[in-house]
């Protein structure tokens, strides 16, 4: 059985992970995640049933940390500004938005990726889903655009985060240049980062464009 957000709303201190979080991964960083996932066969009963494209219920400043590991390349573009300030809504002034998402700028990416005559991606089938070549779209829950730094740059820049702090961590830069600067794991896990996935690890690369973004 799955919580409900009632379990938690009167929490002093409330983490929350938007997807399926494991109980390694809750006990890597010692930090007692829930996870959001609009589904209800969870892998543990650290869950709750939410669609994170709809608002989060719970009260403003709030919640200490919120992490996205591979989810934000699951929704549309369009939408994720108003789910990125619902999260700056809830956290706490100081608070931790953990982002993550695939660059594919990464050669592990980019290769295995499905592209048109001009070389842009349409499909990534290591993301889940089907393409749908009839309409051209990505469909059955993969990844619906494909991020780089400078989308994911122009996205949170547009999000109430520009009023605190948004430190860039792993990513490819416009030239193409790898930049990995530190992460703290102890704050959130990511998989997949040359820490921690092999297939980036030599030569040390990002895999992940890897953002902290402080409210």
């Amino acid at each position: 059985m799955y919580m409900k957000f009632e379990d938690i709303i009167d929490n002093d201190n409330i983490y929350l992970y938007l997807g399926d979080i494991s109980i390694q991964r809750r006990e890597y960083a010692n930090i007692p995640f829930i996870g959001l996932l609009n589904k209800n066969n969870f892998e543990n009963k650290y869950h709750i049933q939410h669609d994170v494209t709809n608002s989060i219920p719970l009260n403003n400043n709030t919640v200490d940390i919120v992490q996205s590991e591979d989810v934000m390349e699951h929704i549309e573009y369009d939408l994720l500004k108003d789910s990125i300030n619902d999260i700056y809504r809830i956290l706490k002034p100081g608070g931790l938005f953990r982002l993550s998402m695939p660059d594919y700028k990464c050669d592990v990416l980019y290769n295995r990726s499905v592209k048109d005559s001009n070389g842009n991606i349409i499909f990534d089938q290591g993301g889940g889903g089907d393409y749908d070549r009839i309409n051209k779209k990505v469909i059955n829950g993969g990844h619906v655009w494909f991020p780089v730094f400078s989308t994911v740059k122009s996205l949170l820049e547009s999000t109430d985060f520009l009023n605190g702090k948004i430190n860039y961590l792993h990513y490819y830069d416009d030239n193409n240049t790898p930049v990995t600067n530190k992460i703290d794991y102890s704050k959130g896990f990511i998989s997949r980062t040359p820490d921690h996935d092999d297939r980036v690890k030599e030569p040390y690369r990002p895999m992940s464009i890897v953002v902290d973004c402080y409210k």
